[in-house]
């Protein structure tokens, strides 16, 4: 089954995720596989993106079809497009990207490389011609992860509210790990 991605491999790393995939098949708890430290980690470039689900709309910009909820007083947790001050909501248009429109590129993401953590200027329209643009000053993140996680324990948290009138709280551990154990004491 895994014989197929072993002439993709191009680096210890990628070994090290085929034999990860194989050991989770194991069905059993606490069973890991580690790179080696010699060859080191390859060197990554960060990618910027600004906690939102992107699409190409017909008019050739990309528009905003979700803005990821954060809880922006935590480094971790931080969704740029939702910091104060910043005026963009969801069915907007990107139209340009530090000045470059974005109906010259097949990927917003192309304009995003190495922007993580570093201020860029966003254009944005509500109009699909791009006019009325306006420019917003955000800094993106290397990884949406944590928001897409923190967005999910809200959705169950806010359907558990729903269901039950309030009645019943959901409370999610995400690890039993001291990290996991915080966030179970601070709920």
């Amino acid at each position: 089954k895994y014989d197929v991605l072993v002439p993709h491999v191009n680096h210890r790393n990628d070994l090290t995720y085929i034999i990860g995939e194989l050991v989770g098949e194991l069905c059993v708890g606490h069973a890991y596989v580690n790179s080696p430290p010699a060859g080191g980690v390859p060197e990554r470039i960060q990618m910027g993106l600004l906690g939102a689900k992107l699409s190409k709309d017909a008019s050739g910009y990309f528009k905003i079809e979700e803005i990821l909820k954060g809880a922006n007083w935590s480094n971790d947790l931080r969704s740029p497009l939702t910091e104060v001050g910043v005026n963009v909501k969801t069915g907007d248009l990107i139209t340009a990207v530090n000045g470059k429109s974005t109906k010259e590129v097949d990927d917003i993401y192309s304009l995003l490389v190495n922007s993580a953590g570093k201020t860029i200027q966003l254009s944005i329209s509500g109009n699909a011609d791009g006019s009325g643009a306006h420019d917003e000053l955000v800094k993106p993140i290397a990884d949406e992860s944590s928001l897409y996680y923190y967005n999910w324990v809200q959705g169950n948290i806010e359907k558990v509210n729903e269901a039950t009138d309030g009645q019943i709280g959901y409370i999610h551990i995400p690890d039993m790990g001291v990290p996991g154990l915080q966030e179970f004491t601070k709920y």
